[in-house]
């Protein structure tokens, strides 16, 4: 990773790595803003590959200077942030760090600290970004957008300007997973069990790893899952991940993958780098086949008795990342449960191949499926299909209407700005008086 792209993340914290630059960009009331602070942010618009930009280095201290703006307010307003709140931001932010300097020794290595100091030096920024954003919100909490209103935005925009969109499907899921007979759960408590008492007599955690775990990419690793942050697995496995002293082995710990054995090779801070044996709930061929019947009974249920997706879903439906959203395959790149055909192909094979010759309203057969949860059936059902077109509010009235109430928050949120700067001391460098007169008190 280059160096200034990597600054650039950084933006917030404390310098190990500090830009030559010295100096105050701007004063708002009591908050100062350094031209590092400045040069950070136009470092990594650069980091793109863009040109030098005098006008787009204004725009970014604009920015900052509505960010102290909120802050500000923030404090006096004694908004709150919880400890968690800030726990979890730092937590993701770290671990995006870690993947984009490509690990946690090079990250360390590059910024001079341990992981653990670097979270503490972002633990102000992130807190302030927090209050700025509960700021934001608060300003913004009453605005909403009437059918009128969104119709009148959609008619402002110039024909010739109106987003052109690919087709576009909505997919929902439904998941039977076979269900597992008491003694077939006892089988697999009774074989990590005895898997547990040989690493505790002495043998080698690794060798067991690799000869019994059901976890093929770790065993091949002798059981090796790297090192990992809070809320990158599932609960159960964390709580005990996180206890463990390093070397100690767990008790047996049940998730909806199976049972497993867990040992932490090393903990520093919110990182642990650890070990495990899964021995999976071992399903039939013949529960299974009992699934895929089941399956095929829903299926029909939806064909022919008018019991409704949403229904089947709630009553029958197994994966519950997917379940959470309705049965809806959910669109990460965009936010919404809308692919086109190449985004639901990369989300899924085996949904395009089915959905592709399905009518809207109609649902697939039902499917084998192998995932993280088991081996199970998916009935696949096409809610909605697009055609490309021109943005309308036929067919994107959603859409619309989102930009339009953000362009609504966006005016309000302006207007707030025009009046508090005017009630507070804001002072701008000689360096950018050009960018700002109308800022000067």
């Amino acid at each position: 990773m280059a160096v200034g792209l990597l600054l650039a993340l950084f933006y917030g914290a404390a310098q190990a790595q500090p830009i030559n630059v010295d100096g105050v960009a701007a004063i708002v009331g009591d908050k100062m803003v350094l031209r590092s602070e400045l040069e950070q942010e136009y470092l990594q618009y650069l980091s793109g590959g863009k040109p030098e930009n005098f006008t787009v280095r204004c725009e970014i201290l604009n920015q900052i200077i509505t960010s102290k703006l909120l802050l500000r307010q923030a404090e006096l307003d004694s908004l709150v942030v919880k400890d968690d709140e800030i726990e979890r931001q730092l937590g993701n932010r770290m671990n995006y760090f870690m993947q984009m300097a490509g690990g946690q020794e090079k990250l360390e290595e590059f910024y001079g600290k341990t992981v653990l100091e670097i979270k503490e030096e972002f633990r102000e920024p992130i807190k302030e970004q927090l209050l700025t954003d509960k700021m934001r919100e608060k300003i913004t909490a009453t605005i909403g957008i009437t059918p009128a209103e969104t119709r009148a935005f959609f008619e402002s925009i110039p024909a010739d300007s109106l987003t052109y969109y690919d087709a576009e499907l909505e997919v929902g899921v439904i998941s039977i997973l076979p269900e597992v007979s008491q003694a077939q759960k006892q089988y697999a408590l009774d074989k990590i069990e005895g898997i547990r008492k040989r690493v505790i007599n002495g043998e080698n955690f690794e060798t067991l790893a690799a000869s019994y775990s059901e976890d093929p990419g770790s065993a091949r690793e002798g059981g090796d899952l790297g090192t990992f942050g809070r809320g990158m697995m599932v609960p159960e496995f964390e709580a005990s991940a996180f206890k463990l002293k390093n070397n100690e082995i767990s008790q047996v710990i049940k998730t909806k993958f199976g049972y497993h054995i867990l040992q932490t090779i090393e903990r520093k801070g919110d990182r642990v780098h650890a070990r495990h044996i899964l021995i999976r709930l071992p399903a039939s061929s013949a529960q299974l086949e009992k699934a895929h019947q089941k399956a095929d009974s829903i299926r029909n249920l939806l064909a022919t008795s008018g019991i409704t997706f949403e229904k089947a879903v709630k009553d029958y439906s197994a994966e519950d990342e997917i379940k959470s959203n309705g049965g809806m395959l959910y669109n990460g790149k965009n936010g919404t449960n809308r692919f086109t055909a190449g985004e639901l192909g990369e989300t899924s094979q085996e949904a395009f191949f089915y959905v592709d010759k399905l009518k809207i309203g109609e649902f697939s057969p039902a499917s084998l499926f192998s995932s993280e949860d088991g081996k199970g059936y998916r009935i696949y059902y096409l809610k909605n299909r697009t055609t490309p077109h021109q943005a309308n509010l036929k067919n994107d009235y959603n859409r619309i209407q989102s930009i339009a109430t953000e362009r609504k928050k966006t005016a309000e949120l302006t207007k707030w700005f025009e009046k508090h700067k005017q009630e507070t001391f804001i002072k701008i460098s000689p360096m950018f008086e050009s960018c700002f007169t109308n800022l000067k008190n």
